[in-house]
């Protein structure tokens, strides 16, 4: 059996922590040779012994850089000496060697337990690293990432948190294709545990979290090769999740004590009209609402099953990075949301409502949304104007899917325009007439005619709707205007097949 020497290190402290003072932490071990400073070393040690000096170390200067480069001939992974000054010199001379240079309190018993992690690989390994992991988490702060960072230190491996498909959640964790396409599998609700080799040579050992509203997990990535270490590792990583999760259930109270807070204080603003008092102001802008600017409102459905509060950060985030300042309160399908600022933007509400776009589709991996967009009001009444709209424009995308789920306010009244004049026994067969060349209405031309339609004639925004490359997108458009023969440059043709479009797709 081998250890690392970073790992002896991990595994013997906090009870003699060992000064690494020359050399690397990476050098392998496979032995242990106690001596005696006077001994001769190259008889007394065998290539990859950690040796162990138990009396006093050798004299500053030439003896003791004589007794370095002695283990150094004896191909020694490293030496260990009671702790006192080892000067530059003999450090510099260590380095050169390529031998590693360890300190410590009690020579003896380092010789003892490097023994024992070596022949007793399973049993006093798991005891060392748990007796280790724990003093260590209850060093740790409140803060879940800092118990993370402490047990990683301890483990000499970092401890991450998971998606189901093994994206780190504080961290840039990537995997190649292969193993990424093992991870979405095994990791789905019903089992609480991972341990396998990825296609890739790493062995990920991860267990679910519980009491965190989503699928969330806890892993550790290291060689596949070696059982033992994988064995030791899945213990001490239950060490881990058990505090982890005991971390994420207070963030989830306090979570959820700052939701119920939130939506009251919104209920507020909405009832109290377009004078709310100035307590009423005040408040909302301690909770960093400003409800003096101008305002855009953006109601959220959720499509599909998720805990509105564990994903409102991921959210947020999607929002952040369109530069589009969220702020977001929960509700039992989704959220109500806002953008606000302190003057009247110089970004025209079109692009906005493209930069809303861009987040729901990044979000989209969290969760599928529904989106609906209000116009640009300003103050306190312009503030429950605004939501009011977001929120019937989202009931209405609830049921678009052509437009991605999406639909902004201010071009609502053109859509039912379009719908009342195409609801109409005299325009209904015309239009299955002009687009029948195009195949079945559901069919892929039609809804790509009429998502590009929706989308203002954007390649890009179509081909994100529908899920699709824009080159697929542009070889259907060249498709269509060849079966139709028409020019979907000239503005009367396209509204023509855009309410066409909205007749085929809305008759039974």
């Amino acid at each position: 059996m081998t250890l690392d020497l970073a790992s002896i290190r991990q595994l013997v402290e906090p009870a003699d922590p060992l000064d690494l003072v020359a050399g690397a932490a990476a050098a392998v071990v496979r032995g242990v040779a106690g001596v005696l400073a006077g001994d001769d070393v190259t008889s007394a040690c065998r290539p990859g012994d950690f040796v162990i000096v138990l009396d006093a170390p050798p004299a500053a200067g030439w003896p003791m850089d004589a007794f370095l480069r002695r283990c150094a001939d004896a191909r020694a992974a490293g030496v260990a000496f009671r702790r006192g000054p080892v000067d530059q010199g003999s450090r510099s001379v260590a380095a050169r060697l390529g031998l590693a240079v360890v300190l410590c309190d009690d020579p003896w018993r380092l010789s003892v337990v490097v023994h024992e992690l070596l022949h007793s690989p399973v049993d006093t390994r798991i005891g060392a690293l748990t007796r280790a992991l724990v003093a260590a988490l209850e060093a740790a702060g409140d803060d879940l990432e800092d118990l993370l960072r402490a047990a990683s230190r301890v483990a000499g491996r970092d401890f991450l948190l998971l998606d189901t498909k093994g994206r780190g959640l504080f961290s840039e964790t990537t995997w190649s294709e292969a193993d990424q396409a093992v991870l979405e599998l095994p990791l789905p609700r019903s089992t609480v545990s991972f341990n396998s080799v990825l296609p890739s040579g790493v062995r990920l050992i991860a267990r679910r979290v519980e009491l965190t509203g989503r699928d969330v997990w806890l892993g550790v990535a290291l060689p596949g090769g070696d059982t033992v270490a994988a064995e030791v590792m899945a213990c001490g990583l239950a060490v881990v999740q058990a505090a982890a999760a005991q971390r994420l259930a207070s963030l989830q109270m306090i979570h959820e004590r700052d939701s119920r807070t939130r939506a009251a204080l919104l209920s507020e603003v909405m009832e109290a009209g377009p004078e709310p008092s100035e307590d009423l102001l005040r408040r909302a802008l301690a909770a960093g609402w400003d409800l003096r600017g101008w305002h855009v409102g953006v109601r959220i459905i959720a499509l599909g099953d998720g805990a509105t509060i564990s994903l409102r950060d991921d959210l947020l985030a999607a929002f952040a990075e369109q530069d589009l300042p969220l702020r977001a309160v929960e509700q039992t399908d989704g959220w109500i949301g806002w953008l606000s600022f302190s003057v009247e933007p110089t970004r025209a509400i079109e692009s906005i409502s493209a930069s809303i776009r861009r987040a729901q589709r990044a979000f989209q991996s969290a969760l599928p949304t529904a989106i609906g967009v209000g116009g640009l009001a300003p103050g306190a009444a312009g503030f429950a104007k605004t939501l009011g709209q977001a929120a019937d424009a989202a009931r209405i995308a609830v049921n678009r899917p052509a437009s991605g789920h999406f639909v902004h306010i201010d071009r609502l009244g053109l859509a039912q325009l379009l719908l009342a004049l195409t609801h109409t026994d005299v325009f209904t067969p015309a239009a299955k007439g002009l687009l029948d060349p195009l195949g079945d209405p559901d069919g892929p031309l039609v809804t790509t005619l009429a998502a590009w339609l929706d989308a203002g004639g954007s390649q890009q925004e179509t081909a994100a709707v529908l899920g699709i490359h824009r080159n697929t997108v542009a070889q259907r458009l060249a498709h269509i205007t060849r079966l139709l023969a028409v020019d979907l440059s000239d503005p009367e043709t396209r509204l023509a097949l855009h309410l066409a479009c909205r007749a085929v797709k809305l008759t039974p």
